[in-house]
């Protein structure tokens, strides 16, 4: 029989892997003010007290240059160089053809945890859950049910 880390338990694998970008980066401070956050956010989120949304992880990323599927699930590797693949270029001459296929399916599944919990996002949060969710999908070809639970979760 197969169980599920608790939340709790999750949120702190999190909270450990931030805390080791984080001594990388420099203070919690610094952080806060290169995503524009409050110190105590930032802290708590180290602490594994809260969680950031799904637009602060991305500025996390940005700004410690680490791969957003490592942060959320341990998976893969930290650092965006090792990762490094070609840039996102959406409507540039050498882009990846959209999945159409791919981007239904994590849609529904959007969608799907959002009735469940009864929630609703304004477009920008909704439009940034899609496109992260798309974009951590695109390796594995498939929608990762776990990751897009909690992301919806984040955004909401």
């Amino acid at each position: 029989m197969r169980t599920r880390p608790l939340p709790q338990q999750r949120s702190a694998g999190f909270a450990v892997r931030l805390r080791e970008r984080l001594e990388r980066f420099g203070t919690a401070a610094a952080l806060a003010l290169a995503i524009q956050r409050s110190e105590s956010a930032v802290r708590k989120w180290v602490r594994g007290q809260s969680e950031p949304n799904v637009t602060d992880l991305r500025a996390i990323c940005e700004v410690t240059q680490t791969q957003l599927e490592w942060l959320i699930t341990g998976r893969g590797v930290a650092d965006q160089a090792e990762g490094l693949r070609e840039p996102d270029t959406p409507y540039g001459a050498d882009a990846q053809p959209l999945d159409l296929a791919l981007l239904e399916r994590v849609l529904e599944a959007i969608d799907a945890h959002l009735r469940i919990g009864g929630a609703t996002l304004p477009a920008f949060k909704h439009a940034a859950l899609v496109a992260t969710c798309y974009d951590l999908s695109r390796e594995s070809g498939s929608p990762d049910a776990q990751v897009i639970a909690r992301l919806v979760k984040l955004a909401g």
